[in-house]
């Protein structure tokens, strides 16, 4: 194995664990929307990935350092191509700390319910949009013989990346239902277990089609052993058991 071997495994790891980590801090932020039925419930849904979100972003930054470290050009190619895109994931990222620590400055019912509506929405467009760049990366995009992207923003939303926007946004929102079902007590963490269960279904369909797709596109033997686990894993939640309060 040679070093940049190491240095690609690497950025694997640090973007796995990214995706992972803060994959139901987004997961939880949509749930604000789509489970909690009242302030009290949005304020302990939030309350939940309170002590871990920025923590959680840190990954992102050594994810992104890494690969401005170890491949430069291809680091320069991704962030000039997608710039829309990834500015759009930059400022909900902004917005989104922003508002999770002004939500509760004032009591106002109008003022946490604008930073409520923006958690939801900064939360679901990156979740939305990581998926659509990693699905452009391994389906390929248009690059010159100097490396620089010539397509267009309508280019990078093309069936497959639309896809794999539709797959994270799910597997992440389903993350984010297993995270609060197991961060709460109650009448929540019933729903958010229930929630799960249909979410990690979606989601198990979702990933089927896209990988079945890539396999059909470019896969093999490993990747096929790959498409199997990752289509079994979100549908295995449907047999398991969360401890009782």
């Amino acid at each position: 194995m040679q070093l940049h071997d190491v240095w690609f495994v690497l950025i694997a790891v640090l973007w796995t664990g990214y995706f992972f980590l803060e994959g139901f801090d987004f997961g939880v932020g949509v749930l604000t929307k789509l489970l909690a039925r009242d302030r009290t419930e949005r304020r302990v849904l939030i309350n939940t990935i309170g002590p871990v979100w920025d923590g959680n972003e840190v990954w992102l930054l050594t994810a992104g350092g890494a690969t401005f470290a170890a491949f430069p050009e291809w680091y320069a190619t991704l962030f000039s191509g997608f710039y829309l895109p990834l500015l759009v994931i930059l400022v909900c990222l902004i917005v989104r700390g922003v508002a999770f620590e002004y939500r509760a400055k004032r009591s106002e019912e109008r003022w946490q319910r604008n930073w409520e509506h923006a958690i939801f929405w900064t939360s679901l467009l990156p979740a939305f949009l990581w998926g659509v760049a990693f699905g452009n990366i391994v389906h390929g995009v248009k690059i010159d013989a100097h490396k620089e992207y010539v397509g267009g923003v309508l280019d990078l939303l093309n069936p497959y990346a639309l896809l794999g926007g539709l797959v994270t946004l799910t597997l992440f929102t389903f993350h984010g239902a297993v995270f609060t079902a197991l961060k709460t007590v109650g009448d929540i963490r019933e729903r958010a277990r229930r929630m799960a269960t249909g979410l990690g279904l979606v989601a198990a369909v979702l990933a089927a089609a896209f990988l079945i797709w890539t396999q059909a596109h470019r896969g093999d033997g490993a990747s096929l052993v790959a498409l199997v686990v990752a289509v079994v894993a979100p549908g295995s939640y449907t047999h398991l058991t969360l401890p009782t309060a």
